[in-house]
C-alpha cells in the first residue's frame, strides 16, 4: 500500500509492546472550538457554516437504500495535496492569529479511532497514514485508496445517507452544502491535540445549557453581505449537482463568510441501524466531543422509532473502562512523533498491512509538505524553513 512513496523502514510497533502513558486521559478539561466550515458543491467553503438541523418526519417512514457516489474523505478529495488546508482557510476567518507551537498532534477523528483500536489489540482492516512534522507538531493525514466511493444499492448498502437526508434540514442559507466540519482542540492525556471531524446535525434540546463544556467563539452570525442580499442569494440558487471538482494545488480554498455558529452542546452524530448501540458509537462521539447520538431503528429501511442519547453523560464511564487503551494510544502517538522527527525529511508513511500485524513506519522518499509554506510561517514560529 503506497509503496512507491516509502523509503527505508524506521520503526515497527507491535500493539502488545505498547506501555500505557502515566497521565490520566479525561475529557473533563473541556475543549476549544477553533473553526468550522461547510463544503459547498462548487468546491468552496462557507465559514463558519452550520450543520443540518435535526428535523424528523412523522413515523413510520420508509427509506430507500443508499446509492450513488459519496465521499469517504471530502477534504482529501477536494484538496488532495494539502487536505488540512481548508482548516487554515477557516481559521483565517475565525481565529486568524492562533499560534500552534505547543500543539503536539493534528489529526482527523477517523485516524485517532484507528490508532485507538490498534492500541487495544484489535484486528483491523489495512490502512495507511501520512506523517509530517511541522515544528514540533505531528500532522497525521488520512491516505485512502479512494476518497470517494460508489454505492450501487446492494443488499448490504445500508440506509445511513438517506436517513440523514430524511431526518435533517439544511440550516438557513446552507442548502448547497455537502458536509459540515469542526476543528477542536483538547488534551488527550499530556498531548495537546487538534482534531477535525464531520458533524451530521445539530439538535435543539431544551434541557441543554449552552456553553457548559466548551468555549463559544462567535456570538453573532458571520456574514459579509447584508441579510437582504443573503436572502436574494438563497432564493436565486438552484439545486447543485454532485461536483467532485478539486481545488488547484497551488490555489487556496475559496472562502465565503456565511452561516451561524452552532454551539457545540447541540451537535449530533446520526446513524441508521436495526438496534441502537451507544457503546459502539462512543469512541467516535468522544473524539469529536459530540454530545448527542441519534439512531434510526429500522427494519429493512422502515424506521418505526428513533433513539436519542445524551452521550456526553457517558464519557466518564467510557474513559474509565478504556483508560488502559487510551493511555497506550498516547504512548503510540508519542512514539510516532519521535520516529518521524528523527527521519531526514521529517516525514514518514505509516502502514498497517496485515490484520493483527504491527504498525510499520517508513521514511518518506520525498517530503512534498503537508501544508503551504505561508500557512506554516503564519501559525508556527518554531518551524523555521520546514515545510513538512
Amino acid at each position: 500500500m503506497f509503496r512507491e512513496t516509502t523509503g527505508l523502514p524506521v520503526r515497527t510497533i507491535e500493539a502488545a509492546t505498547l506501555e500505557p502513558d502515566t497521565t490520566k486521559v479525561s475529557s473533563a478539561r473541556g475543549f476549544e472550538t477553533l473553526c468550522s466550515y461547510n463544503w459547498q458543491y462548487d468546491g468552496s467553503i462557507h465559514v463558519p457554516g452550520a450543520p443540518p438541523r435535526w428535523n424528523p418526519p412523522p413515523l413510520p417512514t420508509t427509506l430507500a437504500q443508499d446509492s450513488g457516489r459519496h465521499f469517504v474523505d471530502q477534504n482529501a478529495s477536494r484538496v488532495p495535496k494539502y487536505p488540512f488546508e481548508p482548516v487554515f482557510a477557516a481559521l483565517a476567518v475565525m481565529k486568524p492569529n492562533v499560534v500552534l507551537d505547543q500543539v503536539d498532534i493534528i489529526a482527523n477523528r477517523n485516524s485517532l479511532r484507528k490508532l485507538l483500536d490498534f492500541s487495544a489489540g484489535r484486528r483491523l482492516d489495512t490502512f495507511c497514514m501520512g506523517l509530517h512534522m511541522v515544528g514540533n507538531t505531528l500532522v497525521v493525514s488520512r491516505k485512502e485508496r479512494n476518497a470517494q466511493q460508489m454505492i450501487h444499492g446492494a443488499p448490504n448498502a445500508g440506509y445511513g445517507h438517506n436517513f440523514e437526508k430524511a431526518f435533517t434540514m439544511p440550516d438557513h442559507g446552507m442548502g448547497n452544502s455537502s458536509s459540515h466540519h469542526r476543528v477542536i482542540r483538547y488534551h488527550i492525556g499530556p498531548l495537546d491535540c487538534i482534531v477535525r471531524f464531520e458533524v451530521d446535525a445539530y439538535y435543539n434540546d431544551p434541557d441543554v445549557v449552552l456553553g457548559s463544556k466548551s468555549e463559544q467563539l462567535i456570538d453573532e452570525p458571520i456574514e459579509t453581505t447584508s441579510a437582504a442580499m443573503a436572502q436574494l442569494n438563497i432564493v436565486g440558487s438552484l439545486p447543485a449537482q454532485f461536483n467532485t471538482r478539486k481545488n488547484p494545488a497551488d490555489k487556496p480554498t475559496i472562502v465565503v463568510e456565511k452561516g451561524n455558529f452552532v454551539d457545540p452542546s447541540k451537535l449530533a452524530e446520526i446513524k441508521a441501524k436495526k438496534v441502537a448501540r451507544l457503546t459502539e458509537a462512543l469512541p467516535q462521539l468522544w473524539f469529536g466531543r459530540t454530545p448527542f447520538f441519534m439512531n434510526g431503528n429500522h427494519d429493512k429501511g422502515t424506521v418505526r422509532s428513533v433513539s436519542i442519547s445524551h452521550a456526553e453523560k457517558e464519557y466518564p464511564r467510557w474513559e474509565e473502562a478504556n483508560q488502559g487503551r487510551l493511555r497506550k494510544m498516547v504512548s503510540l502517538l508519542a512514539e510516532l512523533r519521535d520516529a518521524v522527527a528523527r527521519t531526514k525529511e521529517r516525514a514518514a508513511v505509516l502502514v498497517y498491512d496485515e490484520k493483527g500485524g504491527p504498525l510499520k513506519v517508513f521514511a518518506m522518499k520525498k517530503n512534498h509538505g503537508v501544508l503551504p509554506s505561508e500557512t506554516i510561517a503564519k501559525h508556527w514560529t518554531n518551524a523555521g524553513g520546514n515545510a513538512g
